[in-house]
């Protein structure tokens, strides 16, 4: 609440002017160069470090962080804090009522499930119960992990996630890094449970839910054993996604819930994974254009910036809005319903989504 405060509502029927410097607006030069944007003073995200410093043994002042997993923790800390708060309402109520508490289960609130199909062959699901917030009712969707052993019926683990993890190595784009997320991998090693022989096995990721807001983590630090490197390619990503029904586990989710418009990208620009800048841009429904948020600097861009970023600035975080959820107006004339801002956040750039602005709070 005290972070959000800092910001101030856009005033009704705002929109981008045009300067009346006409030598700024030359043909050929940026189709928003000239343009006036109204915004307050920077602020730093002062909250944002206060929770960051309390609850991480290991931070060091001034050191940088990765953003996706910066964000990860904001939005995991979030989550725990409305569990507990939603507990503590939900535990008078329920003592009120004579209602007994539940004891939370050994194994710790694993549920198994066994799943039959037409053909009598089962698949033996496991799924832990995380709770439900008003934050997760948002951004977290679900994976299905399936293990298939010849001759066996399938394991199958759903996992949560808030942001959606694209190996980016061998696609060309967000689409072909979708395709290989819910590839099929042959495993080997695998024995049988009964035979306790080695089986033929394969392993398989589905996407069980999807979420309102599905933020696609592409994978451009190559993590291994002698350091980390960045892989300096482009992967083309689209402002409207529509998500393939073969890549979904469950046929419950409609056409309309698998479309998906882009509303912010988090770029990481710099040769090295080991240092560089984050710039985020955000579609503001207020002004109906995009913005680029870099440090203390605000201006407006048009789309074509967004999505033809020069390397070695890379997509590092893409913010996707179901389109089902957008106001109809917002779904007709582009971008999304929400925004997400940089490491300086302004006044009066409004939006839900400005709690995510911490995401590039620390540049790496």
């Amino acid at each position: 609440m005290s972070f959000m405060s800092n910001f101030s509502s856009l005033p009704g029927g705002s929109r981008l002017r045009l300067s009346n410097n006409k030598a700024a607006q030359i043909k050929g030069k940026d189709e928003f160069a000239g343009v006036d944007l109204q915004c307050e003073s920077a602020f730093e995200p002062t909250e944002i470090y206060k929770l960051w410093n309390d609850s991480r043994e290991e931070h060091v002042e001034g050191r940088q962080e990765d953003a996706e997993e910066f964000l990860g923790y904001v939005l995991n800390k979030l989550n725990d804090e409305m569990l507990e708060v939603i507990k503590l309402i939900a535990k008078p109520s329920a003592q009120q009522n004579g209602e007994e508490q539940e004891q939370e289960q050994e194994d710790g609130g694993d549920v198994w499930q066994m799943i039959c199909n037409n053909r009598n062959k089962g698949s033996v699901t496991r799924q832990t119960d995380f709770g439900r917030t008003p934050l997760s009712d948002i951004f977290r969707g679900e994976l299905r992990s399936r293990l298939q052993r010849e001759g066996e019926h399938s394991t199958d683990v759903i996992q949560p996630f808030f942001t959606l993890q694209l190996n980016i190595e061998k696609a060309a784009s967000v689409k072909e890094a979708l395709e290989i997320l819910v590839g099929r991998d042959q495993l080997e090693g695998v024995t049988g449970s009964k035979t306790k022989q080695e089986v033929v096995a394969w392993q398989q990721m589905t996407l069980e839910k999807l979420p309102v807001v599905l933020i696609l983590h592409l994978k451009y630090f190559d993590y291994r054993s002698d350091g980390c490197t960045k892989i300096l390619k482009k992967v083309e990503f689209p402002v409207e996604l529509k998500i393939d029904a073969k890549i979904l586990g469950s046929k419950k989710t409609s056409q309309k819930q698998r479309a998906y418009r882009l509303f912010a990208v988090v770029y990481h620009d710099g040769k090295e994974a080991s240092k560089g800048h984050y710039i985020t841009d955000v579609f503001h429904t207020g002004y109906n254009s995009w913005l680029r948020y870099d440090d203390s600097s605000v201006k407006p861009i048009g789309e074509k910036q967004v999505l033809q970023p020069h390397t070695p600035r890379v997509p590092y975080l893409l913010y996707y809005r179901r389109f089902d959820t957008l106001p109809q107006m917002q779904a007709s004339n582009g971008g999304g319903g929400a925004s997400a801002g940089s490491s300086n956040s302004h006044a009066s750039t409004g939006g839900a989504s400005n709690a995510a602005a911490a995401n590039s709070t620390n540049n790496k």
